[in-house]
């Protein structure tokens, strides 16, 4: 049943353009037909459907190697039970090999791709048969170009490749490939409205976590062993919230104080929405938004969990000017939808679409921070953040906000550790690099609305 799932998670990103958040919270949550997963299970799940496509274009290179159909003519059910069989192979060392070429055969004969169920077993069990290590340096070495080793070593799209390696230079390009695929803690973001972060420390420890201190935040603490975040003791009281240091950048940044009236204009799911709700203490007011009811649901669900009280949550399309509030916030802000390069690590279907995102994205955030910045009042603030590293997405949307709105930039440094505080943090920008900087890929920018 597993493998089943995990099918339908593959071949629904791979295949159909799904996203693979949405698919596996939608097949792990049980209708009542079936008995729900364990955790062992979802772990087992996650791990190979969301492997599988965070390795695609290795392993499709691999299949290719052994196959005598290229990858990109096989039928859809074949090309997705070969991937998983060849991930599993390759990076699951746990199961054998045996087991795996037979639950492939079974899982093709399910998928309706019976006939091709000889070719599955014999392309993989020509796989298991390769020395894991001499195979990887053969198919390396067989790469055109520099970009395409690196294409294949980190299975990332030549095109992120390319774009990498021209912003930041090859060597700094592979340490974020590689930080991509590192195993890390779990952050959280102690909400101290309600709890201090020594008793969420205390609690989680005595869970049995390994907890330390973030590297850049002060409420933030390093978790590691978490398991089930919904499990965790405190997590349904509202002691704390999944955030990484990263995002926690742009309330930091925003210098809002209590008694301030702020907009989150992109708001879904909420954490700097309450990360500014737990900065005010209770005074004052936020006003969440995002464009869809959809979007607005986990925002009233963390909402609840967290008691803020202080937040009013609506739907609202932030390219238009909402003339209730124009002029009316000390602080808004505009974490613009973005193609989403620093975030790979955690969501790998990103990367196969990013650098198309990344072309049409600018022209949409130009008009979302032109619509929500008219919510800033005289002497206001305009934070502006994305979570990717493309410069046409960040500092030319910044140099434009500078040019075009009556906004000018202005330092980071009163609100930044000096781990972070550099030449650009002084001009009102900061680029987190993942694998340089020790969080997800993140940019933040911070205007004063002219009086």
């Amino acid at each position: 049943m597993l493998r089943a799932l995990a099918f339908d998670i593959v071949y629904g990103v791979m295949e159909q353009q799904k996203q693979s958040d949405g698919l596996f919270h939608a097949l792990v949550e049980t209708d009542g037909k079936r008995k729900p997963l364990g955790g062992q299970e979802k772990a087992f799940l996650r791990r190979l459907a969301y492997g599988t496509i965070e390795r695609i274009i290795y392993l499709d290179a691999v299949i290719d190697r052994y196959a005598n159909i290229p990858v990109k003519k096989m039928k859809p059910a074949v090309r997705t039970a070969l991937r998983m069989g060849a991930y599993e192979i390759l990076y699951m060392d746990a199961v054998p090999a045996a087991a795996t070429c037979n639950e492939m055969v079974s899982l093709s004969k399910k998928k309706k791709c019976a006939h091709a169920s000889g070719f599955v077993n014999a392309v993989l069990r020509n796989i298991a048969k390769a020395d894991k290590e001499e195979l990887q340096r053969e198919i390396e070495s067989g790469a055109e170009t520099g970009e395409k080793r690196l294409s294949l070593r980190y299975s990332m799209p030549e095109d992120i490749v390319h774009m990498m390696i021209r912003s930041y230079g090859k060597k700094t390009a592979e340490k974020i490939f590689a930080f991509f695929y590192e195993d890390r803690p779990v952050t959280i973001r102690v909400h101290t409205m309600n709890a201090s972060k020594e008793q969420v420390r205390r609690e989680l420890i005595q869970a049995g976590m390994s907890v330390e201190d973030g590297i850049y935040a002060e409420t933030a603490l390093l978790v590691t062993n978490a398991g089930k975040i919904e499990s965790l003791p405190g997590f349904a009281e509202g002691h704390f919230v999944v955030q990484d240091e990263s995002s926690m950048l742009p309330v930091l940044v925003s210098g809002i104080r209590p008694g301030d009236v702020v907009l989150d204009a992109c708001s879904s799911p909420g954490g700097k929405a309450f990360h500014a709700v737990d900065v005010m203490k209770g005074n004052g007011l936020v006003s969440a938004r995002d464009v869809s009811e959809q979007k607005l649901h986990r925002l009233m669900e963390n909402a609840a969990r967290l008691h803020a009280e202080n937040i009013e949550i609506k739907v609202w399309d932030a390219a238009l000017p909402d003339e209730e509030w124009r002029e009316r916030a000390e602080v808004v802000l505009v974490d613009a939808p973005c193609s989403g390069i620093g975030v790979i690590g955690k969501k790998p279907d990103i990367k196969y679409h990013a650098m198309h995102n990344a072309e049409t994205l600018p022209e949409v955030q130009k008009k979302i921070a032109a619509g929500a910045a008219a919510a800033v009042k005289p002497g206001g603030v305009l934070v502006y953040s994305t979570c990717t590293v493309n410069a046409r997405e960040n500092e030319e949307i910044a140099a434009w906000i500078a040019e075009n709105l009556p906004f000018e930039p202005v330092s980071l440094d009163e609100y930044l550790p000096k781990a972070l505080q550099n030449g650009m943090t002084k001009r009102g920008m900061l680029q987190i690099l993942p694998g340089i900087q020790k969080s997800d890929g993140f940019f933040v920018a911070k205007f004063v609305r002219k009086q």
